[in-house]
């Protein structure tokens, strides 16, 4: 039993396709996924921070031990 024309897959809407075309034109891009922060966060200069901080209590930590 051959299928009427509505049916067939191959036969393009071109109304549809237009109408599509244009939402898809309408519609903002997707937003790009942001990369997976590491440990100390997305600030680049935090191991600095974190290092200096580390110093200043090994410093409050020793420096009583002389005095």
């Amino acid at each position: 039993m051959a299928r009427r024309p509505e049916e067939d897959p191959r036969i393009t809407d071109l109304r549809r396709y237009k109408k599509a075309r244009e939402q898809a034109k309408r519609r903002p891009p997707p937003k790009p996924k942001r990369p997976s922060e590491g440990l100390l966060g997305s600030n680049p200069r935090a191991g600095l921070i974190l290092a200096i901080v580390a110093v200043v209590l090994a410093a409050l930590y020793v420096l009583p031990m002389f005095i």
